[in-house]
């Protein structure tokens, strides 16, 4: 795990990017990180390049750190969440860009975001459950799908629309 040099001012926002080491990913955490959000890159394989990430960040005056995790598995994700609250507090928001694990990460981010926080899938057309979807509510969690297109993520994809959304969901007034 890389760590970060500072810790976030009590409003960042802290976001999850899993696929966060390179792609669409490393550009949307690279991102979140310039408008002030604390990220962390969730990698499973590549510890370079999440480190190559999370160093881009700090370069830029950003907080960031990488954790690897396997967002298939329960264990590594209740993990990833736990290494995530104790280094920033909370989880605020998780942009799913890894293509598999997305219900494993939903599930634990029902439990673990902060009240009105955002899940953003980027990857997947997984579903979510009737269940899943009346906890997500009840705890004002909003959840944004993004369907791939013909190219691949990362693919010199602009990332300005997604965080222009996650921007207008964090000025939520009362919030």
């Amino acid at each position: 795990m890389a760590s970060s040099t500072t810790r976030p001012a009590a409003d960042d926002a802290v976001a999850i990017v899993t696929g966060g080491a390179c792609g669409i990913g490393r550009e949307l955490a690279r991102k979140l990180a310039s408008q002030g959000y604390a990220v962390v890159v969730v990698y499973v394989r590549d510890q370079g390049e999440a480190e190559a990430a999370v160093e881009e960040i700090l370069a830029a005056n950003g907080t960031a750190l990488a954790v690897r995790a396997d967002v298939t598995d329960e264990l590594d994700v209740e993990r990833l969440f736990d290494e995530t609250s104790a280094a920033f507090g909370g989880v605020d928001v998780v942009v799913q860009t890894a293509v598999r694990g997305t219900s494993v990460v939903n599930r634990q981010a029902a439990g673990r975001l902060r009240h009105g926080g955002a899940i953003v899938n980027v990857s997947s057309s997984e579903a979510i459950t009737p269940v899943l979807a009346d906890e997500l509510g009840a705890r004002a969690i909003t959840v944004n799908g993004l369907a791939p297109g013909l190219e691949p993520p990362g693919a010199g994809h602009d990332v300005a629309e997604l965080v222009a959304l996650l921007d207008r969901w964090r000025a939520r007034p009362g919030e």
